[in-house]
């Protein structure tokens, strides 16, 4: 009797493993809990001994092979659930580290950082566009990055300090930025309804990375935002603020574990900026570059989402590459059928294997965002960076926001040329060209570095 109770009572705990399996969870997830619930060790024998006492009668022989079983079985679980949490550390972890696989009825999770007040109002923007969607749920947290200044040691008392050793004092750890940026937060969250948790990370500029990706870790978010390190002045041009701000942003962009986008805030001279999208009910133009690679697909799904909020007109600027000059009068094209629908794509000169998951990707893309009329596309045909530059310039004054993916692109003919005067490669060829002082945009831009260790798929819907 007691060996059938023991074995009624695993077959209940394996079935809990089995309705994981059949539910949300993943199969190893389930295998996992199933044997995790199997290890119960020495309860088995606090049950059956207490059961021989005032229940039942067990003999010694049968007492025995109770025990050898229950010793077994947990040597056994015991060894599978080792091997299956060391063979696979993403079981734990978190698995949405990039945007683009994800669903979009997936809720999002962003960390936006900002190191001084004057950033706060592009990044807001940003939550504002990414908070437009009902059907797209995100939560985002906010996190002030405060340097942790070293101070001179002082045998003063608290009280016999002056004043402006005081004030010193608690700027080293945000000062007068952390009222500023709080009374920001409260505006925002009084006038838009979007709740946005706050942190707070004080540390050295060498190590505050790591606090941006631990939390990032642990808040398990699919992107962070960060604010580039300089910013832009009154006459136009972009002015470097600390050097420590950019070591921070290098490394957390290296270090990440999550894909990451950085904001460059330009266009504060013009009436219509993107910064200005939360006092102001102005349709703003975004435009998303697409000249392809992992990161301007993962460009592609951030921007689905920002279209989805109602001040917000969306356009996909892909670049292709031209075989000829005369190209844009020659173009060969190709009617591509793809779920009982028909779009005609055209075809670069150059077919690799990157190339083809991009035309998938965009085949995919279009018939389900731009031929329902939810999203603008456009193409160009480029035959070196030249040309890429030249068309760069001709949109420059007419979007609010550009999207561009980071990319690796310096074999690439289509942006052959525009890395010889690189000064920030952090943002990758396209994003250091719009960056850049000398090239004259009326819009803000935001570069995005897909997560590398991320599953890749086509966008869904």
């Amino acid at each position: 009797m007691v060996i059938r109770l023991s074995a009624e009572l695993r077959l209940a705990t394996s079935d809990v493993g089995r309705i994981a399996v059949s539910s949300a969870l993943i199969t190893e997830m389930g295998i996992f809990i199933g044997f995790m619930l199997n290890t119960r060790g020495y309860a088995d024998l606090l049950f059956f001994g207490a059961a021989a006492k005032q229940v039942i009668s067990v003999d010694t022989e049968s007492y025995n092979v109770l025990l050898v079983s229950i010793v077994f079985n947990t040597i056994i679980s015991g060894i599978v659930v080792a091997s299956l949490s060391k063979g696979d550390d993403k079981m734990f972890s978190n698995n949405h580290t990039a945007i683009e696989p994800q669903q979009m009825e997936n809720e999002l999770r962003i960390l936006a950082c900002v190191y001084d007040p004057r950033q706060v109002s592009t990044i807001l923007s940003t939550i504002l566009a990414i908070h437009g969607s009902k059907t797209s749920p995100s939560i985002t947290y906010f996190m002030h990055l405060i340097e942790l200044v070293k101070k001179i040691k002082s045998n003063l008392l608290f009280h016999e300090k002056e004043n402006d050793e005081l004030s010193d004092e608690e700027d080293s750890f945000g000062g007068n930025d952390v009222v500023d940026i709080n009374n920001a937060l409260d505006s925002f969250t009084a006038e838009t309804k979007i709740l946005v948790y706050q942190k707070r990370a004080v540390s050295s500029f060498s190590s505050l990375y790591e606090d941006v990706c631990n939390e990032a870790e642990n808040l398990r978010v699919s992107i962070i935002l960060i604010p580039f390190h300089k910013h832009q002045r009154i006459d136009g041009k972009l002015e470097s603020g600390k050097d420590g701000i950019r070591t921070t942003n290098q490394k957390i962009l290296r270090h990440a574990p999550c894909s990451v986008g950085v904001i460059i805030e330009r266009g504060l001279t013009m009436s219509f900026g993107f910064s200005e999208l939360i006092q102001s009910d102005n349709m703003q133009n975004v435009a998303t570059l697409f000249i392809g690679g992992p990161d301007d697909r993962e460009a592609i799904a951030w921007s689905l989402r920002i279209s989805k909020c109602p001040c917000v007109n969306m356009t996909i600027i892909r670049f292709l590459l031209s075989s000829s000059p005369s190209e844009n009068e020659q173009i060969v094209e190709r009617s591509v059928q793809y779920e009982e629908k028909e779009i005609l794509m055209s075809l670069s000169g150059e077919e690799t294997v990157n190339d083809e998951i991009d035309n998938n990707f965009m085949v995919d893309f279009y018939n389900r965002y731009v031929a329902s009329g939810n999203i603008g596309y456009v193409e160009n045909f480029v035959k070196d960076g030249k040309q890429t530059l030249e068309c760069l310039k001709q949109i420059g004054d007419i979007y609010s926001l550009f999207i561009v993916g980071k990319g690796s692109r310096r074999n690439s003919s289509i942006t052959i040329g525009m890395s010889d005067w690189e000064e920030c490669p952090e943002l990758g060829t396209v994003g250091d060209v719009l960056a850049s002082s000398d090239f004259d945009i009326h819009g803000s831009v935001l570069v995005i570095q897909q997560h590398r260790n991320v599953k890749k798929g086509l966008i869904h819907s």
